[in-house]
């Protein structure tokens, strides 16, 4: 990652105002509050569908060799996990807090019922970090790799259901209304415009004209695919305001303009840009498949209310931009792109829960559990679905003082090495 911006300075603001501006006017033709013709429904299971921010395993599963993969390494996962979980938080993601309401564990490689009645938990990520990078600069946001991979498990579990000695692996597979009634969550995007700005140096007017349209492309043939693999109710998570991240605002906080906050403008106006091209590509597949569902997490806004109100959901008011685990040489946010969360001269914060920000770049785990109330409780939603009251959900096993044996009691624990 390049830890410099020498050819990026304010004198290019007015562009950048000015493309994402007329971008996100233009796509909010497309408004937040449009709503989908059906109601969502109690899912029987749950997929998901993201990047590092949702990813409950499946960089490390799919590339064991990826040594470098920052999960791997202590104090990834010790929160709740008490080792590294592969997942780029210090515990639980929001997958994680999904399933917890029905007692079992998110896994993107195993499958579990919960909610209180059968529910499948599963979370689609196939794309160690450099590919990630490669695929984001072009047109990828919902790849074709995962897309591929829900298919071919599709296609695999109905081969192995029909055969004999298959038996013995029947409670491992999907249920069969679990592709029909199951909820998919999608939670991807902001590796599009971040790679585009800090390592493609892309302009404002080359994000909006080419990143997100391709993007949209993306993410319209991902709905077609799972559509017609039997998806009809879907969760979108929009991006968060990356502008506000320890990452963006140590590295281009000095170069672009910020607000008063601190957070960097022009990057949270193309996640705006971006959202409001979702909002469309949203509004397209509502016509193009009206026997489906569609709802939208609006992250950006939940995680605004977050950063302007941190006591409220427990955080320090004066951490909300600094990493709790990092190390200091870049700015004063405890984030250093040479040295990052694990490595050697890293250290973690004695309270990760008075922090929004782990790495520098993901959220901890307190930040996902009020993301994950939020979604659940239907705030933040353009439908207001309320699946914790419709669905009879349980919160006892979110709170800080839940432990992994007493969340998932005679769970079979395994280590890969």
């Amino acid at each position: 990652m390049r830890t410099s911006k020498s050819s990026r300075d304010a004198s290019e603001w007015p562009l950048w105002q000015t493309v994402v501006s007329f971008i996100f006017v233009t796509a909010s033709l497309y408004a937040f509050p449009v709503t989908s013709a059906l109601t969502p429904a109690c899912p029987t299971a749950f997929w998901n569908f993201g990047d590092s921010l949702t990813d409950t395993g499946s960089v490390v599963n799919a590339f064991p060799h990826c040594h470098q993969c920052d999960p791997e390494r202590s104090p990834y996962g010790d929160s709740f996990f008490g080792r590294p979980a592969k997942r780029f938080s210090n515990g639980r993601v929001v997958p994680d807090f999904f399933s917890i309401p029905g007692v079992f564990q998110a896994s993107s490689s195993a499958v579990y019922p919960g909610w209180g009645f059968r529910l499948q938990v599963w979370s689609e990520l196939r794309q160690c970090r450099d590919y990630r990078i490669q695929r984001y600069y072009a047109k990828s946001t919902l790849s074709a790799i995962q897309i591929s991979e829900f298919v071919r498990l599709k296609t695999s579990a109905a081969s192995e259901k029909s055969q004999l000695f298959c038996a013995q692996f029947l409670p491992y597979l999907p249920f069969d209304d679990s592709y029909s009634k199951g909820l998919y969550t999608i939670e991807i995007g902001g590796n599009d415009i971040l790679n585009a700005v800090l390592l493609k140096n892309m302009t404002a007017a080359q994000i909006t004209g080419q990143v997100i349209p391709a993007s949209m492309a993306n993410i319209a043939k991902g709905i077609d695919t799972l559509y017609n693999n039997g998806a009809r109710q879907f969760l979108f998570f929009n991006l968060p305001n990356a502008g506000c991240s320890t990452i963006v605002v140590t590295l281009l906080g000095s170069i672009l303009p910020t607000d008063a906050s601190g957070c960097v403008i022009p990057i949270n106006l193309l996640d705006q840009a971006y959202n409001a091209a979702l909002n469309g590509t949203i509004a397209s597949a509502r016509t193009q498949y009206p026997a489906a569902s569609f709802t939208t997490f609006n992250y950006y806004a939940a995680n605004e209310e977050i950063l302007n109100d941190p006591t409220q959901y427990g955080f320090n008011p004066n951490l909300t931009k600094t990493a709790c685990c990092g190390a200091p040489g870049f700015g004063n946010l405890n984030y250093n792109p040479l040295v990052t969360c694990g490595k050697t001269g890293s250290t973690k914060c004695s309270n990760p829960e008075e922090y929004v920000n782990w790495d520098g770049i993901h959220f901890t785990e307190a930040f996902y559990r009020v993301i994950s109330k939020f979604a659940l409780n239907g705030q933040f939603t353009n439908t207001g679905f309320n699946y914790t009251a419709n669905c009879f959900l349980n919160f006892n096993r979110f709170g800080p003082d839940a432990t992994f044996d007493s969340t998932y009691p005679a769970t079979c624990k395994v280590t890969f090495v």
